[in-house]
């Protein structure tokens, strides 16, 4: 009998460790979103000095207190200063000695430097570089389906994470959860702490592991997480101007209807995921200008491959500054440091670069960046799989041949040259630009500006490349670059200029010509010269189809070209 009595507790007691643990909290706690910072980069340089302001010879570079020195090599008006790690610094005077420009190249970024007079020096601050991981906030939502059991989505500032992986079940046990998920190189699992009402988030991937705290989110805190915050009555305003060379206007100035506004709805908030801003300018004159899931204006956005029109635009600026440029010239004649003797090759010209068809081997971009020091020389020994000129077949390293052709044509370091004749004039100021380890800037993409100032590519285009009434690019150029020169494969059988695509879009019932630049994730600029208007939209659907496209495209048809109201 005393036996038996014993035997009973301590079965108890084995079952208490071997049954799931239950949980310590109540999951009506986790009902909600939480937030945290996952990744974060850091400036690696605070400021640069340059010394005597009227002469600078010496470059004083500070990182976290630390001063090292460099001796500056000057050229007319031009200063530079560099090391064989790809390090480099150049810059350009003006010829009255008031402004100084230039750009920073390093780990394989150029960023923009402005730089102020102060007593006898020149003075600027180096801002952190702008990645896709720069402040990149998590948020984790959970829910309850209609069975009442905990689900989870998760989701960032700056990009759609579907890309990565989706959560397909939440697991909570103790004050243990965890989660499975649709990707394997990823891991994510959590901890709740019922006392501090926090989360530690364990995140995982090929990269590391890392632990973050999340908090929960009050309802007037979600915008980062959704498009608007939806507690906000929207209320339209005429944008403010950035500078002196751009107008602005209302809607109903420039003859669009208000519905338009109807976009900016709380209860349209799902059209807006992942879209990051809108501009729109009509007859000249900005008209909308607007921002989500925490950006802004002076947040500078990768354009990706839409890029590649505006280096269609740089190619006519080189030859405003170099007659010898033009685009039957041989793209191996500005690489003679490759022995190719390939004769279909040596065919390969400047047009066929531009409009995608080189006919060398479609290349992968990613094993060319990361396998590859020399990009333009990979791209150059891949086979020939076509004619020049027979087959269009979008390429990033075909477009990116150009990088060369300016350069050389020019005499200058490319990032600077874009940035002294192309973006200054249009008081464009912050970019951020990719360079290869050979130190040539890439022209295919990964090209960080503010929507604004990408904006202006389009007003430059209808302006037949003038600006504020000068003329930076040639108007033969900007007529060449959007004539049809090729048919595109996407939109299939779509007409191709030079690096532009040229399509078509429905306004009140009639087909008119668009001008296009496309980069991944959502990134477009599109120009309806017709009605003289331009509509710019960054977003984060990076490598998702078709999201990517999809969701602007029916911001457009549904919401922006119906507005338009044609006199």
């Amino acid at each position: 009998m005393t036996k038996k009595l014993f035997i009973v507790p301590l079965l108890a007691i084995l079952f208490s460790f071997c049954s799931p643990k239950k949980s310590k909290f109540e999951t009506d706690e986790l009902i909600g979103v939480w937030s945290g910072l996952l990744f974060q980069t850091e400036s690696k340089y605070d400021s640069l000095v340059l010394s005597p302001a009227n002469d600078p010879i010496e470059a004083r570079l500070y990182s976290k207190g630390k001063e090292t020195v460099h001796h500056i090599i000057k050229k007319g008006t031009d200063l530079n200063f560099k090391d064989s790690s790809g390090f480099r610094f150049d810059a350009f005077l003006s010829h009255n000695e008031k402004t100084l420009h230039g750009v920073l190249t390093h780990d394989l970024w150029a960023q923009s430097l402005d730089f102020e007079n102060l007593g006898n020096q020149w003075v600027t601050k180096i801002h952190k570089p702008e990645m896709i991981d720069t402040d990149y906030i998590v948020y984790l939502e959970f829910h309850q389906d209609s069975t009442g059991k905990v689900q989870a989505n998760i989701q960032s500032n700056k990009e759609n994470r579907e890309l990565h992986f989706t959560i397909d079940e939440v697991l909570i046990e103790g004050n243990h959860i965890d989660f499975k998920i649709t990707n394997d190189r990823f891991g994510i699992s959590a901890v709740y702490d019922p006392e501090k009402k926090n989360i530690a988030l364990t995140y995982g991937n090929t990269g590391g592991r890392r632990e973050i705290q999340l908090k929960k989110l009050n309802d007037d805190e979600l915008e980062g997480y959704l498009p608007k915050s939806p507690h906000e009555n929207y209320v339209y305003n005429i944008p403010e101007a950035p500078d002196s060379t751009m107008q602005t206007a209302s809607l109903e100035d420039v003859g669009i209807d208000r519905s338009l506004l109807d976009l900016m709805d709380p209860k349209n908030n799902k059209n807006l995921e992942h879209i990051h801003s809108i501009l729109i300018t009509k007859d000249g004159k900005l008209v909308l200008e607007e921002y989500f899931h925490g950006y802004h204006r002076e947040y500078i956005h990768d354009v990706r491959s839409a890029f590649k029109s505006m280096a269609s635009l740089a190619m006519g600026r080189a030859m405003m500054k170099n007659d010898e440029l033009n685009v039957e010239n041989a793209i191996l004649d500005y690489y003679p440091e490759y022995n190719i003797d390939d004769v279909q090759k040596k065919n390969i010209t400047v047009h066929h670069s531009l409009t995608m068809s080189t006919g060398i081997q479609l290349e992968d971009e990613d094993k060319m960046q990361w396998e590859h020091d020399d990009w333009v020389g990979h791209k150059l020994n891949l086979p020939m799989a076509h004619e020049p000129g027979d087959v269009y077949e979008y390429s990033s390293g075909g477009s990116n041949l150009l990088t060369g052709v300016i350069q050389k044509s020019v005499d200058t370091y490319l990032p600077l040259f874009i940035y002294e004749e192309l973006l200054l004039p249009m008081e464009i100021h912050k970019f951020q630009m990719l360079t290869s380890p050979q130190g040539r800037g890439y022209l295919a993409g990964s090209f960080y500006m503010r929507p604004i100032d990408f904006a202006k590519f389009g007003l430059l285009v209808l302006n037949k490349g003038k600006w504020n009434g000068e003329p930076l690019i040639s108007e033969s150029w900007i007529e060449k670059s959007v004539t049809p020169h090729i048919k595109g494969s996407w939109p299939k059988n779509a007409d191709y200029g030079y690096l532009w695509r040229l399509l078509e879009r429905e306004i009140d019932g009639k087909q008119m010509k668009t001008i296009e630049a496309w980069g991944n994730g959502g990134q477009f600029l599109i120009i309806i010269p017709e009605i003289e208007m331009t509509i710019t939209i960054t977003g984060g659907n990076y490598n998702l189809f078709p999201d990517m496209e999809d969701r602007p495209f029916s911001i457009l048809n549904e919401y922006i070209l119906p507005a338009v109201q044609l006199k």
